[in-house]
């Protein structure tokens, strides 16, 4: 084997199609990679297809659909990987799910993370070719609200003993382990402490790489040992979405539209190289960013993680996020869906509630 071949593997944030981008055809994979049998692209397709909703509510947030065209708009992305462990892909039923895996997999991807129990993939994908060999293993965790243990359903995080046993298998039989978790909370930039905690068990597991989804914002990065542990990635793209009453569900704030991706090149008998790069969504599609905002949102939100211990993390953790939960996610996010002017509308409204109390009306004496 030639000494500089190597397989390489284009790590991509969320993807939610629920709108019709047929008229623009087929994405041509980011970053100029062209998909051969050592360089493929992996993705975490969000939103299942299928022919209705799921009537059963979910325990938390609302159920959607992708749009019929959707896998034909990133099947120039192929051959890949695609993730599919997350807390929507059963808001088809498990028929949206089985139309799912079949189209990606017509299209020429591997599904992970997803299926019927018993089936391999629903664990595990091995990239295997005479550069080396690679297993991809995904997880949907509870915090994300999933529909657990169904059958067919997504690949739930079952702690860690069990990854220990499963990623002690693999690192027999794999040259590089990469692990896609889709977890935590949404919107805030920075991870709870338990992920820090779970991240670095992994680490020590022998996971190679761990690649996060789900959380919509692009998170920080560190590293445990010899293991890059990326939190999210954040939106590569997905679409702004109303209810049958005009309201929005989903609405991209400019921080859902910066979408980190992590390009790994992987040869025998060294470490993983990483290589960085940055998108942006606009008008329906998601482009090379020249301002590099996501690289640039890496470094500002890795830097508590670099300088705070595990072990003093969650007391600063905690301080941020109540500043978030009062200031932040209003000034970030809620901005940006209701509009300016309605947005300090509420926030008036909001402040003659709390801080002006109306006088109590005066009753007239029999």
């Amino acid at each position: 084997m030639n000494s500089l071949e190597k397989l390489r593997l284009l790590c991509l944030g969320d993807v939610a199609i629920c709108e019709d981008l047929s008229k623009q055809g087929s994405w041509q994979p980011p970053a100029g990679l062209k998909p051969d049998e050592n360089t493929q692209i992996l993705f975490n397709f969000e939103i299942p297809l299928g022919a209705q909703l799921n009537p059963l509510p979910r325990s938390s947030g609302p159920r959607f659909l992708a749009h019929p065209c959707a896998v034909e708009t990133v099947k120039r992305w192929a051959p890949g990987f695609v993730a599919l462990a997350n807390n929507h892909i059963l808001d088809g039923e498990a028929e949206g799910l089985i139309t799912t895996c079949e189209q990606l997999t017509r299209a020429g991807f591997k599904v992970v993370g997803a299926g019927f129990v018993g089936d391999q993939h629903r664990e595990v994908q091995i990239w295997e070719n005479r550069c080396g060999s690679l297993a991809i293993l995904n997880w949907v965790f509870p915090e994300t609200h999933p529909e657990w243990d169904q059958n067919p359903g997504p690949n739930c995080w079952k702690g860690l003993d069990y990854s220990c046993s499963l990623l002690s298998r693999y690192k027999k039989e794999v040259n590089w382990i990469v692990v896609v978790l889709h977890w935590s909370d949404e919107l805030f930039a920075f991870p709870h402490p338990q992920d820090r905690l779970i991240a670095k068990g992994l680490a020590e597991q022998g996971a190679d790489i761990i690649i996060g989804h789900h959380p919509h914002v692009i998170r920080g990065w560190e590293q445990f040992g010899n293991c890059a542990v990326f939190y999210s990635l954040g939106n590569f793209y997905f679409s702004d979405i109303r209810d049958e009453s005009g309201n929005w569900l989903v609405k991209e704030a400019p921080r859902n539209r910066e979408s980190l991706g992590v390009e790994i090149h992987f040869s025998k008998g060294g470490k993983p190289q990483i290589f960085l790069h940055s998108f942006w969504r606009v008008d329906g599609q998601t482009k090379s960013d020249t301002f590099h905002r996501a690289e640039r949102r890496l470094n500002a939100v890795s830097k508590p993680l670099q300088k705070l211990d595990i072990e003093v993390y969650p007391i600063w953790y905690q301080k941020k996020r109540q500043w978030f939960n009062r200031i932040g996610y209003r000034w970030h996010f809620r901005l940006h869906q209701l509009g300016t002017r309605q947005f300090f509308m509420t926030v008036a409204q909001k402040i003659r509630h709390t801080f002006i109390f109306p006088l109590k009306p005066q009753t007239r004496k029999p």
